[in-house]
């Protein structure tokens, strides 16, 4: 009697249906590959990625510090050219206009080392230049004035010294030297003018007061002696 409880046997898989499934498992594995492939090139995509920002990190740090050193060397630098330059300032117009060094104002949001060190440069040239008396810079007109005022000055002055010297005594030998103070009180003028304004402006005369000290000072001279000593 047959055994109705047996079961079927398990049908052969043609070959249709295992070239089916190696086509499945092909691009299953194909996709795989292709998956791993991408998430290789993306994690070194983003390790690229993280060392240059890392590198970019580390130069910035490094340019950090270095600014950050040449700012504090600046600093000093400028501190002390400044307090130099305030002590000769105070040398030579008076501590007590001066005063003591000022404070710092406020930071350059761009400090320039080499404008800096221009300024002091230039700060400390305009110094030299005061103290000989050679700013570049023109005094008041009304100096040219004062030039002559000296000029006429001086040379009255002059005068005056010759007509006592040839009173004392009318010889050659003070003939001499009335003519000598004469000439010595034109050429006098010009220096007093240079002496007065170092003094009150810091500057050398310029030609024009020079002219006209040597001016006024021949005509006081010329004037004075023709009047005063005609008789001598």
């Amino acid at each position: 009697m047959p055994n109705d409880s047996a079961k079927p046997e398990d049908p052969v898989p043609s070959d249709a249906d295992y070239a089916t499934a190696v086509a499945a498992y092909l691009k299953e594995r194909d996709d795989a590959e292709a998956e791993i492939r991408a998430a290789v090139a993306a994690y070194r995509s983003e390790s690229d990625r993280l060392a240059a920002a890392a590198e970019a990190a580390r130069v910035a740090r490094d340019d950090a510090d270095s600014a950050s050193l040449n700012a504090t060397a600046l600093v000093a630098e400028t501190d002390k050219g400044v307090a130099v330059l305030w002590r000769s300032l105070g040398d030579f117009v008076g501590h007590r206009r001066t005063g003591p060094t000022p404070p710092a104002g406020e930071p350059d949001p761009d400090p320039d080392l080499e404008r800096v060190r221009t300024r002091l440069e230039r700060s400390g040239r305009l110094l030299s230049l005061a103290r000989q008396g050679e700013l570049p810079i023109d005094a008041p007109r009304h100096t040219e004035i004062t030039a002559a005022v000296i000029g006429l000055g001086v040379g009255a002055c002059a005068v005056a010294v010759a007509l006592w010297i040839l009173r004392t005594d009318d010889t050659a030998v003070r003939q001499a030297l009335a003519a000598m103070t004469l000439f010595l009180g034109v050429v006098a003028g010009p220096i007093v003018l240079g002496v007065w304004l170092s003094w009150q402006y810091r500057v050398r005369p310029r030609p024009a007061q020079t002219f006209a000290c040597l001016g006024t000072g021949v005509a006081a001279v010329c004037a004075l002696a023709a009047l005063f000593m005609r008789g001598l």
